[in-house]
């Protein structure tokens, strides 16, 4: 009877174990032990703005201005929230990203915030893949649609890129519009992760020239 007692209550806990596993975020909660968290989180995030500086939110929580690096950070999908700091009347919109963090690799934010939701720079992070073969992968994405794609000065094709195979290395992206200002940037390549390159254009500014109508 006893015994009997015993399987019931060890299939029960099975029971309730797995359903806990399936429905809570385990990465997170193993992430965030004690003792383990230091072996387990290798993950880390760099946000910067470039002329000037901005406020910083990630998954609601204020870590204050940037630039701002973390270290150790569980793996999962984190909301990135950016406003710029600026004098009394004027008015920047708050920015909002979507970045994946994965154990034993970075992310980098590295952004311009123009006035009117225009902004100029990168968001860079990777993703795991399965892959038969030992190599790695690049994504890119513009904000402006049939920018022309560049690895290594060679043209690859118009954004977005999907899954280009590249072997594990480091490699300069290009990243050109017609009427935008280019993104130039260096990145790793990683064997079995994609690596997810957006990228965002300042529009070039238009000059007009103007005519002198006084009469001589």
């Amino acid at each position: 009877m006893k015994n009997s007692k015993k399987t019931v209550l060890i299939i029960v806990a099975v029971l309730l174990l797995s359903v806990l596993l399936y429905f809570l975020p385990i990465n997170k909660i193993i992430g965030r032990l004690p003792l383990i968290n230091r072996f387990y989180n290798n993950t880390s995030i760099e946000i910067l703005v470039k002329k000037g500086k901005a406020k910083v939110w990630i998954d609601g929580n204020d870590y204050g201005e940037t630039p701002v690096s973390l270290e150790n950070l569980p793996e999962g999908k984190y909301l990135v929230e950016l406003e710029k700091i600026a004098d009394k009347g004027t008015f920047y919109k708050k920015q909002s990203f979507n970045v994946d963090l994965v154990r034993n690799t970075s992310a980098r934010i590295d952004l311009e915030i123009g006035p009117e939701d225009i902004l100029h720079g990168i968001i860079l992070y990777y993703t795991p893949i399965s892959s038969s073969s030992q190599k790695g992968f690049l994504a890119v994405s513009s904000d402006v649609e049939g920018a022309k794609v560049f690895v290594d000065q060679e043209f690859v094709k118009g954004s977005p890129v999907t899954n280009l195979s590249l072997r594990e290395s480091q490699y300069d992206i290009k990243v050109v519009a017609e009427g935008y200002e280019d993104i130039e940037v260096p990145v790793l390549v990683r064997n079995n992760y994609v690596l997810n390159l957006k990228t965002y254009h300042f529009p070039i500014p238009v000059i007009f020239d103007t005519l002198d109508t006084n009469n001589e």
